[in-house]
């Protein structure tokens, strides 16, 4: 399958990619689709009750390391818009063709056939810029350049981003009082990711210094924060004001 890229390099994937169709009735009319690589393969056996382990494919159709989702394009508002996003982003921007939005079956199959080259393309660009004797400053990224992790949590919803707050919280702390200075540091990175993609009034960074914390009051203050970004979720703004007070209190 011939991929038309519009933003990146067909040579190099990023391994991240916005595939978008036009409608074949009204070309005017977009859906989109996102494409991710993941840097390491996921068996979903692992991860569900044993009961229903059986209920789940074998092998390699069990590794979720590449897919798309939606698993179906989904209408978005022109062009323009997933051109603007890809640059931002840095995203690939693959055209699909012209095809009938409406019939979502055949478009899963066709976005199957276009995840399939994508990663094919990847594999093989992959190895080939090591090859190009880059130096270690060229490969190293740029602050400002997305990760997986950046990509996995703006496709969350707030109520994700925050129950995935809240495991990482739990982490953090364990970590913390422990020692584990490796487990500590990567839970940080994965909270701050998630900062990223959410309102500044959370509060995020002062989630991350009480998790920190060993001491009990900064295990208080991290619970504090985190009920008071859910409470800022549920635009609950009287339990905000009182959290506010504990936490003010707490940390005095």
């Amino acid at each position: 399958m011939d991929l038309k890229f519009e933003n990146g390099d067909p040579n190099a994937p990023r391994g991240h990619a916005l595939v978008y169709f036009r409608d074949t009735a009204n070309p005017e009319l977009v859906a989109a689709t996102y494409l991710i690589l993941l840097p390491v393969s996921v068996d979903l056996q692992k991860y569900v009750p044993p009961f229903l382990a059986g209920q789940l494919p074998l092998g390699d159709e069990a590794d979720l390391s590449a897919f798309a989702f939606p698993p179906a394009p989904e209408p978005v508002e022109s062009y323009d818009y997933l051109l603007g996003i890809a640059e931002a982003r840095g995203d690939d921007l693959i055209f699909g063709g012209n095809r009938p939005l409406a019939d979502a079956a055949s478009l899963m199959g066709v976005i199957g056939e276009v995840l399939s080259e994508y990663g094919g393309r990847y594999r093989i660009g992959a190895p080939a810029t090591a090859e190009l004797g880059q130096s270690d400053e060229a490969q190293e990224q740029t602050p400002d350049a997305p990760t997986v992790d950046d990509v996995m949590y703006a496709m969350l919803n707030e109520a994700d981003q925050l129950n995935e707050l809240t495991k990482l919280t739990g982490r953090l702390r364990f970590a913390a009082e422990g020692g584990d200075v490796d487990t500590a540091d990567e839970a940080t990175a994965h909270m701050r990711a998630i900062a990223l993609h959410v309102a500044e009034n959370r509060h995020i960074d002062h989630l991350i210094d009480a998790a920190l914390d060993r001491s009990e009051t900064g295990g208080r203050l991290a619970q504090l924060y985190l009920e008071r970004a859910y409470a800022l979720y549920r635009e609950d703004y009287l339990r905000v004001k009182a959290l506010d007070e504990d936490i003010e209190r707490s940390g005095s």
